[in-house]
């Protein structure tokens, strides 16, 4: 196996992508949801909604400063950035990411309609 000091920035990257998107597809693991969110810090949340405010997916920033790492709940995929690389690794949602997700996202929209 590759030294991961002699790794490059995209070796590096794709072995991001690709840990992350295995603990999603692994859940059993790492239990639910709430779980995963509870030891991944998740920097900043994009809801991707239909034209009439529904829930379609949200994209989940989970690093940022070197690499920008997104989980995109829409296409199932870990999307990496990192300068010119970039790397893509599907995974399954077997820890009911974007269950979780949806249900923020109603409870948000309820609330706004009930203030």
């Amino acid at each position: 196996m590759l030294n991961q000091e002699s790794e490059t920035c995209e070796e590096k990257l794709q072995r991001m992508v690709k840990s992350i998107a295995e603990d999603i597809s692994n859940g059993n693991e790492i239990g639910g949801a709430y779980d995963w969110i509870e030891k991944t810090e998740v920097y900043s949340i994009e809801y991707i909604t239909t034209q009439d405010h529904n829930y379609k997916a949200a994209r989940l920033l989970v690093a940022g400063g070197g690499p920008n790492i997104w989980i995109n709940l829409q296409t199932n995929q870990v999307e990496g950035y990192w300068g010119a690389d970039k790397c893509v690794w599907g995974f399954h949602d077997s820890i009911g990411l974007d269950d979780h997700y949806r249900e923020e996202f109603e409870n948000s929209i309820d609330n706004l309609k009930n203030s």
